[in-house]
């Protein structure tokens, strides 16, 4: 199965909704060894990865990864090289009708029965305004996601809204964010294995909290414009989180 290239209708929709659904995106054997990379993430989380809605409660050493938060890149040394990464770098920058260039990376998982929601939020609100208007985001998940294992939401045409406020989550010890926003216009988007969604970084979006019997697996990939200078000139709300340490900080351009 090609990879598709992205149609002048598709274009027009993200335009102006903000986000996208993408099926039959990428081919099964791409996602599995994908999905195969991931799995020993999760057999190490304890050396690989931080726990993205760490509970306030929780000792450092017995944090419980509520969400799972890594990098394919950490047990992947070729995956540069892949043939969905440079496909979503192409498609994303159609999206974006600009030229895009893949920045980063996340794994992020979460286990059943024992996970938490990902909260309302805006990528620029966690990258600053160095990226303002100047990054895109496409969400690949590892099986069927639906509202009850968590699926994206979006808030339609929210991309047009500006940067709204955020602020930390409430008992939560990592740098989770939430914003408030008007759920009237909120979006599901639950798409089988294979899709994926696209959203524009002022786009606010959610995953809830996992309820299924099984993990819910995700690899979400950031695009930013040449030149743009990655995360920088932070929002008041930014805080730095080390895992490591349980140190905590704000960025030293806020």
């Amino acid at each position: 199965m090609p990879y598709p290239e992205a149609s002048d209708e598709q274009i027009d929709r993200f335009l102006r909704h903000g986000w996208l659904v993408v099926e039959e995106a990428i081919p099964a054997a791409d996602l599995d060894l994908l999905e195969r990379r991931c799995d020993k993430i999760l057999a190490d989380k304890e050396r690989f990865a931080n726990d993205w809605a760490w509970d306030a409660r929780e000792p450092r050493e017995a944090r419980s990864f509520r969400i799972v938060q890594s990098s394919p890149r950490f047990v992947w040394r070729e995956i540069a090289d892949q043939p969905y990464r440079l496909w979503l770098t192409a498609f994303g920058s159609s999206l974006m009708r600009a030229e895009m260039t893949f920045w980063y990376d996340q794994f992020l998982a979460k286990p059943p029965g024992h996970d938490a929601p990902t909260r309302w939020h805006q990528d620029e609100g966690y990258w600053g305004r160095n990226l303002f208007d100047k990054g895109v985001t496409c969400w690949i998940p590892l099986q069927d996601v639906d509202a009850a294992n968590g699926c994206m939401h979006f808030i339609d045409a929210g991309h047009r809204d500006g940067v709204l406020s955020h602020r930390l989550v409430e008992g939560v010890a990592s740098d989770l964010l939430v914003c408030e926003v008007d759920e009237s216009r909120a979006v599901a988007a639950p798409i089988k294995r294979g899709a994926v969604t696209f959203h524009h970084s002022k786009t606010p979006h959610m995953t809830p909290a996992n309820t299924s019997a099984g993990y819910r697996k995700a690899v979400t990939n950031h695009l930013q414009a040449p030149g743009a200078g990655g995360e920088g000139d932070h929002y008041p709300w930014k805080v730095l989180v080390n895992q490591r340490t349980g140190e905590r900080s704000v960025p030293p351009s806020r």
